[in-house]
Order: C-alpha cells, then sequence, then structure tokens
C-alpha cells in the first residue's frame, strides 16, 4: 500500500541539467575546468542533477554544489579530469571538516538543517509520501526515511525484518533520495512500481555492500509524478532537518513522539521501546 498527500504535494520536478546541445548551453557559466566533472556527476543522476556552483576544494579536487532535487542541495568532488566522484567529509591534518564548512558557505541557506522537536516530527511525516512494509494489523509501526543507496538503511532494514516477519511491526517508508546520484532514480522507480514495498525489498536483496548500491535498476522513463513525489520528499527531508538516513520516527512505550537518527544500536531494545 502506497499512501501520500494529494498529488500536488509541493516540490516540482527539478530542472535537469541534461547533457544535450540546447541543455548544456545552460552551462555556460561553469568554468571549462569543471565541465567535465559536472557532466560525470550529471550523468550518474540519469539527468536529474542542477549544478548551483563550483569552487576549488582543497587537496586539488573540483567542488560542486549539486541540486538533486528542489530544496535539497549537496556539496561533491571530483577529480580534476572529472572522472571520479567523491561525495562525505573531507578533512584536513587537523580534523576539521572541510565539507562542513564548505556547505555552509556554498550551499543555500534554505537547504541548511533546522531542528524539528520529535512531536512535531510526528506530525510531519503525514505530509509525505509513504508505502507501507508489514501487516497493517501490527501493533507497533515506525516512520523510516530511507534512502536506496544507504548501506546503514539497508542494515536497519534486515535488523527490523525478523520484527516485521512476526507481524509485529509496520514501517510506513519514507522514500528520499539524496546520498549519491542514482539515488533519486532509483527512489522515483521503487514508488512508481504497482508494488513498492516488493521493489523496496527487491533494492535491499541485491544491494551491493561493498559499492554501498542498491540493486534496483531505475526506469528508463520514470513518471513525472513520482519524480515530483521523490523531490518534495527529499525537501521535506532537508526543511525538516533530517540530515541522514536512516531516520526513524516512533511513538514510545508512554505514547510520546520519538526519533532515532541513524541506525538503532540495539535492535531488540528499539523495538520494544515502540508503543503499541
Amino acid at each position: 500500500m502506497r499512501l501520500g498527500p494529494a498529488r500536488s504535494l509541493v516540490g516540482g520536478l527539478a530542472a535537469g541539467l541534461l547533457l544535450t546541445s540546447s541543455a548544456w548551453a545552460m552551462a555556460g557559466t561553469i568554468p571549462h575546468s569543471y565541465q567535465a566533472g559536472a557532466k560525470t556527476i550529471v550523468a550518474m543522476s540519469h539527468g536529474q542533477a542542477k549544478i548551483l556552483r563550483t569552487f576549488r576544494a582543497k587537496a586539488g579536487l573540483n567542488g560542486y554544489t549539486v541540486q538533486l532535487s528542489p530544496g535539497h542541495a549537496l556539496v561533491m568532488y571530483t577529480s580534476p579530469n572529472g572522472k571520479y566522484v567523491f561525495m562525505g567529509g573531507v578533512f584536513d591534518k587537523a580534523g576539521h571538516n572541510l565539507s562542513v564548512a564548505y556547505a555552509h558557505q556554498y550551499l543555500p541557506k534554505t537547504d541548511l538543517p533546522q531542528k524539528i522537536s520529535p512531536s512535531a516530527m510526528g506530525k510531519a511525516v503525514e505530509k509525505t509520501t509513504n508505502f507501507l512494509i508489514g501487516s497493517p494489523k501490527a501493533t507497533k509501526q515506525i516512520w523510516f526515511v530511507g534512502d536506496p543507496n544507504c548501506i546503514f538503511c539497508h542494515m536497519t532494514y534486515e535488523h527490523l525484518l525478523p520484527y516485521v516477519d512476526k507481524g509485529e511491526l509496520k514501517i510506513h517508508l519514507i522514500p528520499v533520495g539524496f546520498l549519491k546520484p542514482s539515488s533519486a532514480p532509483k527512489a522515483e522507480t521503487i514508488i512508481a512500481s504497482k508494488n513498492p514495498a516488493k521493489a523496496w525489498a527487491y533494492d535491499e536483496a541485491h544491494f551491493n555492500v561493498p559499492e554501498e548500491e542498491g540493486g534496483i535498476v531505475p526506469l528508463a522513463k520514470i513518471p513525472a509524478n513520482d519524480q515530483k513525489d521523490i523531490q518534495a520528499n527529499t525537501a521535506w527531508m532537508s526543511h525538516h532537518g533530517i540530515n541522514g538516513t536512516p531516520f526513524l520516527v516512533y511513538q514510545n512505550a508512554q505514547g510520546h513522539w520519538a526519533v532515532n537518527p541513524g541506525m538503532p544500536e540495539d535492535t531488540k531494545a528499539f523495538v520494544q521501546g515502540i508503543g503499541g
């Protein structure tokens, strides 16, 4: 079962920087030395990435601020020849995470994280597009924000699956696409499926752990409505201060809303602490 607000959900289709002669003219402001890397990033995103800014990063890397969906931009890097793409923290010898400084310097302020209370988060999950994994009759439930390429989402899903299979837990999966350029097309393909829960299960069952890549293969042509839904979910994630995945939202045994950023350290204790 797939649930979500009306198809007019705020978000809108990202302006894809496509690798065609006419669209690539949009990259006239991208310096020549950055264009090879920009083309690689756009190609990896199946044409959905938009290069917002470029900058010179440490260690000879080319830096980019990249919008993968409206309201969700991130910092990426490439080698000077554009053949290799890097994401995540870049640390100097003193242990400072330069990626954080680059984010505050170059990302749009609207894409910087905000802080939301657990109770507000509990109400906010209802505004997402999500689908159900498990029995509707399960007494315990969580909202699971996940990226199809996220290895910790993969591990969390695997650890929670026995409780789902026993009928004890149901998961409202909120798919987002931000971790890698292929994340959004994979998430869109999953919700475009007639059975998103089955498609997500396939992605996890065929997860490439060494490469940290989900197993789902993006559709050659993804319906625009499904693209908009994932873009809206990803923008929702950013606007609510969720910095990474997995991000779990639930009501505890006392009936209060609670959040768990990241993979639970003790899955059994986590499930026991969910009200139901």
